[in-house]
């Protein structure tokens, strides 16, 4: 039996699987993204212990299956921005950079004032943002010179773990699109950049399409992962990119909602639009992993997290309750804001706790709860958190969809959000779209496998590969009493979110 093999590495979670042909899973494995939080704000991952992570993983996935089995293809997907400098052996010099690292934020307006933004942006689609691998490299150079001095290459999450299945530096466009580096345009890395940056261009991997085949499984890795020795690695990409490849979203009209620790929109076109950085409104543009492809990236910043800060920090009842009914937790909260009304009587949660997204960026506003009164319960903070995750989410649509003139008629939406059946009958109301979430749950790990087998020549294109693979496993109609409340609740978003904002920054300001 041929198999096609994905990793999906994520700020949370680590996933590997294995996948017939036909796109079905057969083995899939998760476990944490070993994070290692160094406090004020910076994040990284140790590089050999997410390697030997990584490698466990793989071999959990290759033990399980069937006598016999052949692996056809393996390729990565991962989180994008995050990254590493490595020194002429191979050797790291740093731990990986979370993106999520405040590292570089300071970076950001002496860039703005000297390269420009407008300028930036025509050329990698972005907008200038600490998050990027320019700022982390820019910090890099001013505090820590001299490891630029000994570094041979940066490499981004999913080039590093290529570079350890097969000892080759390389990336996809969709990863180096994350850099701020990248010329959208020219599909390769800016010189202009580069060069004004300070930075040698050979510092970065070749950037291929996803779905090339890059290198085959070493010797070396083999032993490590269980993969047979000369299995081919294929670039995959940028975790929501994947995804959306998966499910179609890489033809014009059509958008992905990817549901993870931060949500993301993807909104699929053909030909870059004419965009300033004004007009932008703070989405990001690049280079999609299929063919001529582009996408437009928006979203949430801190959708899961917000429910995971909930859980952890208010949920000690509900947690009580899942272990003695033997259910999940998740299951339990759901089952309390349920019981809460809509509007959560008054209650409005702006879901902002890293800061504010597309269309109206803002890395200063800070999460809160607004209208809380002393008959207010858990069971109401939690809607309120729901329904103002559907809410911002409607901004970010509505603004992207004003953005590229067209209205997409359905939502595809993945990752682990959508097994919150109330959050996605909230979000259909408040979109007034339906919503269709795929069979295979795990749709990034797919769309990273599916690119394995594109690199191998298992499907003719990405058409054939979506034919034979995407199934449905249900869709959300909007509820035309909900829609017309959430209609109401909407519009009042739009009026008290930018006060909030306002709010952060006078908060923000007093405390410093």
């Amino acid at each position: 039996m041929e198999y096609l093999m994905g990793l999906d590495i994520g700020t949370t979670h680590l996933k590997g699987g294995a996948f017939t042909i036909r796109g079905e899973p057969v083995v899939v494995k998760l476990t944490g993204t070993p994070v290692v939080d160094l406090g004020e704000g910076r994040a990284v991952y140790d590089p050999d212990v997410l390697w030997e992570s990584v490698s466990g993983l793989l071999r959990q996935v290759t033990n399980e299956l069937p006598p016999g089995a052949k692996v056809l293809a393996i390729a990565v997907a991962s989180m994008g921005e995050a990254g590493l400098l490595l020194d002429a052996k191979g050797e790291p010099l740093t731990p990986i950079i979370a993106w999520h690292d405040s590292r570089g934020r300071e970076m950001v307006n002496d860039w703005i004032h000297s390269f420009g933004a407008e300028r930036v942006f025509s050329i990698s689609g972005l907008s200038p943002d600490y998050i990027y691998s320019l700022m982390k490299l820019l910090w890099l150079k001013r505090w820590e010179p001299e490891l630029l001095v000994k570094a041979h290459k940066w490499l981004c999450m999913m080039d590093y773990i290529i570079y350890r299945l097969t000892g080759e530096f390389a990336t996809d466009y969709s990863i180096a699109s994350r850099t701020m580096l990248f010329d959208i345009h020219r599909r390769d890395w800016s010189p202009e950049v580069a060069e004004f940056a300070e930075l040698d261009i050979n510092l970065f991997p070749t950037a291929y399409q996803g779905g090339t085949v890059v290198g085959e499984v070493t010797g070396m890795a083999s032993s490590s992962t269980g993969l047979a020795k000369g299995v081919p690695v294929c670039t995959g990409g940028h975790d929501h990119i994947c995804g959306a490849f998966a499910t179609g979203v890489f033809e014009p009209g059509r958008a992905l909602d990817s549901l993870g620790t931060a949500e993301s929109l993807v909104m699929a076109y053909s030909e870059i639009p004419e965009l300033n950085l004004e007009t932008a409104k703070g989405f990001g543009l690049g280079c999609h992993v299929i063919g001529d492809a582009y996408y437009l990236l928006g979203g949430i910043n801190s959708s899961g997290l917000s429910i995971e800060w909930f859980k952890n920090e208010f949920g000690v009842k509900e947690q009580w309750l899942a272990k003695d009914r033997g259910v999940s937790i998740y299951d339990v909260l759901v089952e309390a804001a349920r019981e809460s009304p809509v509007g959560a009587r008054d209650l409005m949660f702006i879901p902002h706790m890293r800061g504010a997204g597309p269309p109206s960026p803002d890395p200063h506003s800070r999460a809160s709860f607004l209208g809380i009164g002393d008959y207010h319960q858990r069971k109401d903070c939690l809607r309120a958190v729901l329904e103002g995750l559907a809410l911002e989410f409607a901004f970010v649509l509505r603004g992207s969809e004003e953005l590229l003139g067209f209205t997409v008629p359905k939502l595809h939406a993945i990752g682990g959000g959508t097994k919150n059946r109330l959050l996605m009958e909230i979000k259909a109301a408040v979109l007034d779209k339906p919503i269709e979430v795929p069979l295979v749950q795990e749709s990034t790990l797919l769309g990273a496998a599916l690119l394995g087998g594109l690199g191998v020549g298992v499907y003719d294109d990405e058409h054939d590969a979506l034919s034979q693979t995407y199934r449905v496993l249900c869709l959300y109609e909007p509820v035309p009493h909900l829609v017309h409340k959430y209609t109401v609740l909407y519009e009042k978003y739009c009026q008290v979110m930018p006060l909030a904002r306002q709010i952060s920054w006078l908060v923000g300001r007093n405390q410093s």
